[in-house]
């Protein structure tokens, strides 16, 4: 059964390219566009992977992240953070197991999506 991930990115343009990109490997892709939607998705079906954003508006990457790590039945969740930021000690620090640019990775963000999902 292919992996179920969830894209959240409040640009339609980058969520649009990274489920083409998912889509090709055969991966089940829904989207989200703010970080409230993506936690009210979560509820309603865990999925096997969160591609997130950092910059949003609301509720913002780190947020989702801490509120995801902070619930015992969500903690294990995977999460690559996808972003055109540069803190990634911040993000390591929220919870994301790893961390990608948006504009030096997007090519390899299915290869980081098979790793991740491999990991135990």
């Amino acid at each position: 059964m292919p992996a179920k991930i969830l894209v959240v990115d409040d640009s339609r343009l980058v969520t649009d390219i990274v489920k083409m990109r998912l889509e090709m490997y055969q991966y089940q892709v829904r989207l989200a566009h703010s970080g409230e939607e993506a936690l009210l998705q979560i509820e309603q079906e865990v999925p096997d992977l969160l591609v997130l954003d950092l910059h949003m508006p609301g509720i913002d990457g780190y947020e989702v992240c801490r509120r995801l790590r902070n619930d015992p039945e969500l903690d294990d969740l995977r999460i690559i953070m996808l972003t055109s930021s540069d803190d990634k000690g911040a993000a390591f620090e929220a919870g994301v197991d790893d961390y990608l640019n948006k504009d030096l990775d997007l090519l390899n963000l299915p290869n980081r999506v098979k790793l991740i999902l491999e990991m135990d």
